[in-house]
């Protein structure tokens, strides 16, 4: 009975390599990519999928199979519900990649079920979508089954020279990965980080013993980023130095706010505000990421710090600063701040702090925040206050369906599983547009309010965006954001108004890190060096940089002057052009090793404090 129930798992795994197949196409590199690199993928998703579904398979089916004589109605329907769950994690995370170039991990699934659908949602047309493909998936699952339980049973051969063919493959994949992991051809490394669970074999020990690769060579293609240590952040305990008056603060973010949504045509209010105030035109976020960008703004360091400051519960300097110096604080967010987890990093031991929005849709939720500033800074009686307020209709690219949509054609609702390097932007693109306009009305009420109350006299207005929103911009199949660093997704706006400094247009590069420069000394009277407790620079004192450092969830970045160098998780280096084409330059700058010490500037390797 064991050898009959590896037969069907064999059948199984080979009866399954159309369906990995057709998702195997979601994860392929471009048909650009070197024939070498297109023959490697071949090769490595063959091998790889018939192994998940094997292996998979010897886990979850022959324990059932081997003391079975005949298989019952509900063992057929136990086997058909296993292969059509394994069907969809790789469907799933297929769609993922494709939309976002990354993979289906826990963390994900945590905010989908969890934030109620504040971090991601999706259209009714998506749905529909969705469940007809699981139809699809279910149908195949039960023929698949079927015809794997006839043929074993049959006792058919031919599924094992498949299987020898797909192991052979799979080797071969495993081998260029590992020579090329040595000698650094990226378009065959690339591939491990396209494919899901794919880990395939380096050899770098052997390598260098045979003389194919020096120490010297491999030690160049690497730098590493420590996540281990003591956050010593600030560096020293904050100092003061009582400012002549005590300013208000209010950050104003408006979730996935592209830079070139600030126009007249857009966001008129916001933009006539703007020429009021000062305008900075080359502005980016540090991430292409909510949690990343808001990490930067407040803690004015690159998100590469994340993971040691939640384990720390340290909170913001900003922050710091706020509760030090006596300050109401107000935090107004639509979605929540424990997902990610604001409440544990930025916010971390503020008492009673405001997690969520009321509201049975986004437009009611946003307009709850509003009402709660509102309502917040009417009760303080002229103590000063620093407030957070982050709008997000514009990451939904929601309207209601009443409110002007002066952008057209524009779609009605956004299926996301359609979307391809050939999709016509426009429709999609002036659907975020007029998602803008409406939020350009959100941003005049509380403007007007400041206004109204006096409080503009005397309140520190920051108008910007944790990061941007790509709508294939450069024709590569990039949508949305959390995948590449190019401008669409980390170029946003930045308006600053500051009671009785004027207003003008600035045109040199700053990054959301600058605010934390700024705000502490200026605001709050800190004292300490900027190194202390940022990265950044005074945003009315700014210096030419010939780089900066962003992150995401998956990667970190320096991004210089005609390129992005990428660091992965195991320190790898990607040489990207400004439009994520492959870069001929591959030089290792000094920006990299200043940036290698900036990543560990802030840890403390000792006992901590």
């Amino acid at each position: 009975m064991f050898k009959r129930s590896v037969s069907f798992i064999l059948w199984l795994a080979v009866c399954m390599l159309p369906c990995s197949l057709y998702y195997a196409s979601f994860y392929a590199p471009s048909l650009s990519a070197p024939k070498y690199a297109l023959l490697t993928f071949a090769a490595a998703s063959l091998g790889h999928f018939f192994l998940y579904f094997f292996i998979a398979g010897l886990v979850l089916f022959v324990p059932l199979l081997t003391f079975k004589k005949k298989v019952s109605k509900w063992n057929f329907l136990y086997l058909w519900l296993g292969v059509t769950v394994l069907q969809l994690v790789l469907a799933v995370d297929a769609h993922v990649f494709s939309l976002y170039r990354f993979h289906l991990t826990w963390a994900m699934l945590d905010l989908f079920f969890n934030a109620g659908g504040e971090v991601i949602s999706f259209s009714a047309d998506t749905y529909i979508s969705i469940f007809t493909e699981l139809g699809i998936l279910i149908l195949y699952a039960a023929i698949a089954v079927g015809l794997s339980l006839l043929f074993s049973a049959k006792r058919w051969r031919g599924a094992g020279f498949i299987a020898a063919c797909c192991v052979v493959l799979y080797v071969c994949a495993n081998l260029a990965h590992a020579y090329a992991s040595a000698k650094g051809v990226l378009p065959i490394t690339e591939i491990a980080t396209r494919l899901p669970l794919y880990k395939p074999l380096t050899m770098n020990s052997t390598l260098i013993k045979l003389g194919v690769i020096s120490k010297e060579e491999l030690s160049n293609r690497k730098i590493t980023i420590s996540e281990e240590g003591f956050f010593n952040y600030p560096k020293a305990p904050l100092t003061y130095q009582a400012p002549a008056q005590k300013l208000n603060v209010l950050y104003l973010l408006v979730d996935a706010l592209r830079a070139d949504m600030l126009t007249p045509e857009v966001m008129p209010h916001t933009w006539e505000y703007a020429r009021g105030a000062y305008r900075f035109t080359d502005s980016y976020s540090a991430s292409n990421s909510t949690r990343g960008g808001i990490f930067s703004l407040f803690y004015g360091l690159p998100p590469a710090y994340w993971q040691v400051a939640l384990a720390s519960g340290i909170p913001a300097a900003t922050i710091q600063a706020v509760n030090d110096s006596d300050y109401a604080l107000g935090v107004f967010t639509t979605a929540t701040v424990y997902k990610p987890e604001f409440n544990q990093t930025v916010f971390a031991g503020v008492p009673n702090l405001r997690v969520h929005s009321e509201g049975k849709d986004i437009f009611e939720k946003d307009a709850n925040s509003i009402k709660d500033f509102m309502t917040f800074a009417d009760g303080l009686n002229g103590k000063p206050f620093f407030s957070f307020i982050f709008l997000d209709n514009v990451h939904s690219a929601a309207v209601p369906e009443d409110a002007p949509h002066p952008f057209t054609p524009y779609l009605k609702s956004v299926n996301h599983m359609e979307l391809n390097a050939h999709t016509d932007r426009e429709p999609y693109f002036n659907l975020y547009k007029n998602a803008a306009y409406y939020a350009d009305g959100n941003v005049k009420k509380v403007l007007d309010y400041l206004e109204e109350t006096g409080l503009s006299d005397n309140t520190v207005v920051v108008i910007t965006a944790d990061h941007g929103e790509e709508f294939n911009d450069n024709g590569d199949n990039y949508w949305g954001h959390n995948s590449n660093f190019t401008k669409a997704q980390v170029q946003v706006p930045l308006v600053v108004k500051w009671p009785g400094m004027g207003s003008g247009v600035i045109q040199s590069r700053t990054v959301s890190y600058d605010l934390s420069a700024t705000i502490l000394p200026r605001v709050f009277g800190v004292t300490n060096p900027l190194s202390d407790f940022t990265i950044g620079q005074d945003l009315f004192n700014l210096k030419p940089i010939d780089y900066f450092l962003v992150g995401s969830y998956l990667e970190n970045a320096v991004i210089e002057e005609d390129r992005i160098v990428l660091i992965d998780k195991v320190g790898m280096l990607q040489f990207k052009n400004l439009d994520y084409s492959d870069s001929e330059n591959t030089t290792r700058s000094p920006n990299l090793l200043k940036a290698l010490q900036t990543f560990s500037e802030y840890l403390d390797k000792g006992e901590g404090r």
